[in-house]
């Protein structure tokens, strides 16, 4: 009987340890799609796939483009932009799973060519439905990282759109959700632990 909860305790909580990586903060940053062209080539596709993330266009005309890093509007890192007029941007987690989205880094997509400061909306789908949002006003000109609030987590989908100017968007700071039967997976792992530890002790 000692031996059969210690297995078990031991399996739940291998189980509840190979889940918890899922809730790390990942950082969505697009080097994959570097290149060192001196213009934004527009084969980049209409979704990127990054870390258990989906970074898509809802746009049919164009899609994503990269600068290259011999482009005097390279900011230094890889960045994507929706090359759509007003193009709707959406991020998601593979396979419909929540998450929480902490931060991101927006600049011009012509930094440095007098263009006026943009804003950029975000707006959140959560769990129940419903929706939060947040503004940032980019400046024309350097990558800013914007934060954004504590009710940003328990989100299905995050959209957002481009305003007068485009805007460049990369270093996407998100962490996965875990599902509430992963916390009681853990919390029975736990208890299972505690309890062979007892009987081993009597």
């Amino acid at each position: 009987m000692k031996k059969t909860l210690l297995v078990l305790a031991l399996a739940f909580s291998a189980q509840a340890y190979a889940v918890q990586p899922a809730t790390a903060n990942t950082v969505i940053d697009f080097e994959s799609l570097a290149h060192d062209q001196e213009i934004a080539y527009l084969d980049a596709g209409y979704s990127h796939i990054e870390d258990g993330f989906s970074v898509s266009t809802l746009a049919t005309n164009f899609g994503f483009s990269v600068w290259g890093s011999a482009s005097p509007f390279f900011t230094g890192s890889t960045s994507l932009i929706n090359d759509s007029d007003s193009g709707l941007t959406r991020l998601s987690q593979i396979g419909g799973g929540l998450f929480a989205l902490k931060s991101i880094d927006l600049a011009a997509m012509f930094p440095g060519l007098g263009e006026e400061a943009t804003t950029v909306t975000f707006t959140g789908l959560k769990s129940d439905s419903s929706r939060v949002t947040q503004s940032f006003s980019v400046a024309a000109s350097g990558v800013q990282t914007f934060s954004f609030g504590s009710e940003f987590t328990q989100l299905s989908s995050v959209t957002w759109s481009n305003d007068a100017y485009y805007t460049q968007f990369d270093n996407i700071n998100v962490a996965a959700v875990p599902e509430p039967e992963t916390y009681a997976l853990f919390l029975a792992g736990l208890g299972l632990l505690a309890l062979a530890r007892r009987r081993r002790s009597l």
